[in-house]
């Protein structure tokens, strides 16, 4: 009589034929440069780190299904300096050095119409496909990168306060400015090095390494830029006038 287990062996206990094998998955490239890395090749190290502002970009993992929010701007104020109570007061009395940004927060999902208006949304999505081709790096930063000086010209909406410390919640105190219009399309896009970083963040979304990268590529910029570059008066802020009595 035959063995019936003659048959069964080889597949069983013998080895898995090729074309029956799993696939291994495709691996995208890493960014060049670890976020850790990013501040000691630009000087952002020691005294430097500290003042490096606290940057979080929110919209890139897509597992965030929330719409884009406000941007909001954190500033500092330098001891024994000026005070503001609105964006206007800030802008006015402010000096280089009596404010610096301590956290930015926005969503780059509210800068995509804003990309498509300046015809840079499709050479993105070229750059996503290929973050290291220095080509399409320039042909995308010089597609969105330019100059619309006047009043209230900033690409997104975003809530200005100052915080500091003192007697209140969790031991900090803040002053609300108000609403104002903020300018980032041109620090996304001011160098090749940042354009590389958006483009890797979303071609890698779920990877929070390659984001961090990213938002410590916008701090290192943050520290040499002005604040009337950052925040602009917003057109249509809303204004209250109180009769004297």
């Amino acid at each position: 009589m035959r063995n019936p287990l003659a048959v069964l062996a080889p597949r069983r206990f013998g080895s898995v034929p090729t074309a029956d094998r799993v696939p291994a998955p495709r691996r995208v490239p890493a960014p060049d440069t670890l976020p850790a890395v990013e501040f000691l090749e630009h000087g952002c190290a020691g005294e430097g780190e500290a003042q490096a502002p606290e940057v979080s970009v929110r919209g890139i993992d897509p597992r965030n299904d929330r719409g884009p929010a406000v941007a909001s701007v954190h500033l500092a104020a330098r001891p024994g300096g000026p005070c503001a109570n609105t964006v206007d007061e800030l802008l006015t009395v402010a000096r280089p050095g009596d404010f610096r940004v301590r956290r930015l927060v926005f969503d780059v999902r509210a800068l995509d119409a804003v990309l498509a208006d300046r015809g840079g949304r499709a050479v993105l999505d070229q750059l996503v496909a290929a973050p290291g081709d220095r080509v399409t790096n320039a042909v995308f930063r010089a597609a969105v990168c330019r100059e619309e000086p006047g009043p209230g010209v900033g690409d997104l909406d975003c809530d200005v306060r100052v915080v500091g410390e003192g007697d209140s919640v969790a031991g900090r105190c803040r002053v609300d400015l108000g609403r104002a219009r903020l300018t980032i399309t041109p620090l996304l896009t001011g160098s090749e090095r940042l354009a590389r970083r958006l483009a890797e963040a979303r071609a890698r979304p779920r990877d929070r390494a390659v984001r961090r990268c990213l938002e410590h590529a916008i701090a290192v910029e943050l520290t040499s830029v002005r604040l009337e570059d950052l925040v602009s008066r917003h057109p249509d802020a809303p204004a209250c006038d109180v009769p004297p009595r």
